[in-house]
């Protein structure tokens, strides 16, 4: 009996320590638990970089270290906050003083190279995998609706309704890369 009563009561700490780790969690707006949808390489001046890149929460993410490292910069970490400073001065030549601002967009003013490179990512790296997983999901989900079976079907759902969230919003930033492109171009 007292077996069981520990197991019962490690139950219930348990539930406690998640729910209220959840709870917190939700309120800090981070990668922290994020899912890593793809990685990929990182080549700077036509050397591949050690570490590997990754694709969370649909944005393309590079080691911070290795890439200002390949670029000769110096990395400075003081808390949570990570300051990179380069040797050289950037030139005017593709940089944000040259495109017109545009607040809603993230992806004004940065370089033609950079959003083409965003932009083939997208093409090929970040929206196809999405779109397959999107697909599989959904076939899974339409057979156990077919099941009759509720409480699975609602799960299934669940998993159907994120995989959609990841596609609009690999989507949107894609159009975004291309409405800052036409910029660039312009």
């Amino acid at each position: 009996m007292k077996k069981i009563a520990y197991i019962a009561g490690g139950i219930v700490i348990g539930i406690v320590f998640s729910t209220t780790a959840g709870a917190f969690a939700d309120s800090v707006k981070s990668m922290v638990g994020k899912k890593v949808t793809g990685e990929y390489s990182v080549i700077v001046n036509g050397k591949n970089l050690t570490e590997k890149g990754a694709v969370i929460d649909s944005r393309a993410n590079v080691p911070a270290r290795a890439l200002s490292e390949a670029l000769g910069a110096d990395v400075k970490v003081s808390g949570k906050t990570i300051t990179i400073i380069t040797s050289e001065e950037v030139p005017n030549e593709g940089t944000a003083s040259q495109f017109p601002s545009n607040e809603n967009n993230q992806f004004s003013g940065k370089s033609k190279a950079y959003l083409e490179s965003m932009k083939k990512g997208y093409d090929s790296e970040i929206l196809p995998p999405l779109v397959e997983g999107l697909d599989k999901v959904t076939k899974e989900y339409e057979a156990i609706k077919a099941t009759g079976q509720e409480d699975v079907t609602a799960l299934a759902k669940q998993k159907v309704d994120e995989y959609q969230k990841l596609v609009n919003d690999a989507k949107a930033e894609l159009a975004l890369i291309e409405a800052a492109l036409q910029v660039t171009s312009q």
